[in-house]
């Protein structure tokens, strides 16, 4: 798809595709009095074309419709040394462009009425693994989200907000940086939120917690805030709520990524749990069985059956086996 010879020069925004840039080049185009019918069929077929164009579009015509200093707006659509150029062949009033926005602007200076750009539809976000299975999905934004096995992330990106929830499991979030579109995450009971960063959420029964690999992320339950930064992780739990800022261990908190749990002094409880996002068959604590036991291990998400015998010999618990289940009682 041919774009707009005057498809803006200069440094691009920091939160930058390609289709961002060609989207502006669309509203420079139109708002500039230079469109034809031969431009609208061009921008109608680039429009169908995928929903990231319609999307970065959305975002072009609401930063335009968004800024009031017309001297601002050809300051970033178009390179200082030809804003004279810019002013001298456009096409509309000040008036008009601050008055009517965007659209009326299109409207006026290409012909194309109000209902040929309908408000963009949030885009649908459902991502999942099986267990067993650690997987890594890129999104529209350049955002990638890894999840561990038997995790779920849901929710939808529009043009002005990223949102999403963490329905089970966990998952690892490299966030491109947007600051018109700050992105959150509801894991039910604790809301993150962040303008682009990489962090850690893992939602357990009956607690959440959230470790922060770079940059910042703010971190709220009921009324309660905590910012974070990175090497920075905390838990919330039902009864403690958000607890204390606490440093962590990057390299072992997040080796399931590469297909490995590490736990230092956990209780046998979580350790189950995380083995039940990767284990062939369900591995459940009997009534009785220690689940607080506090244990440090390290193990490949393929040696669960290796390291549950070892512990059944190493301590005071009994592991029992059959074509269902794993179960861990009390030890005699």
């Amino acid at each position: 798809m041919k774009i707009p010879a005057q498809s803006p020069p200069g440094k691009p925004f920091a939160s930058d595709t390609a289709h961002d840039a060609e989207a502006r080049a669309w509203v420079l185009r139109f708002a500039s009095g230079e469109g034809s019918p031969e431009h609208e069929r061009a921008f109608a077929a680039w429009l169908a074309e995928s929903e990231a164009h319609r999307l970065a579009f959305e975002r072009a015509r609401h930063l335009w419709d968004g800024l009031a200093d017309v001297e601002y707006v050809e300051n970033i659509l178009t390179d200082r040394n030809n804003v004279k150029t810019f002013r001298a062949r456009r096409a509309m009033s000040r008036r008009l462009l601050l008055g009517g926005g965007l659209a009326a602007s299109l409207a006026c200076a290409a012909g194309i009425g109000l209902l040929a750009f309908p408000p963009v539809p949030p885009e649908p976000i459902l991502l999942s693994t099986s267990r067993g299975e650690i997987k890594t999905f890129t999104l529209s934004d350049g955002s990638e989200i890894t999840l561990g096995g038997a995790s779920q992330v849901r929710g939808e990106f529009s043009a002005k907000a990223r949102n999403l929830q963490l329905a089970g499991g966990n998952a690892y979030f490299d966030i491109a940086r947007d600051e018109g579109r700050p992105l959150t995450v509801d894991t039910g009971s604790v809301l993150v939120r962040v303008l682009g960063t990489r962090f850690d959420i893992k939602k357990r029964t009956g607690h959440v917690s959230v470790s922060v690999d770079s940059g910042h992320v703010r971190v709220m339950a009921d009324a309660a805030t905590r910012d974070l930064r990175a090497g920075d992780r905390i838990v919330s739990t039902a009864a403690l709520r958000l607890g204390p800022v606490e440093p962590f261990d990057a390299e072992k908190e997040l080796s399931w990524r590469s297909g490995r749990l590490s736990f230092v002094d956990a209780p046998l409880h979580d350790i189950v749990a995380d083995m039940n996002q990767y284990s062939d068959r369900p591995v459940r604590l009997a009534p009785g069985a220690p689940a607080d036991m506090r244990l440090t291990l390290s193990f490949s998400i393929q040696q669960i059956g290796q390291v549950l015998a070892g512990l059944d010999t190493a301590y005071p618990i009994d592991v029992r086996e059959n074509d269902t289940e794993i179960v861990i009682s009390k030890g005699l």
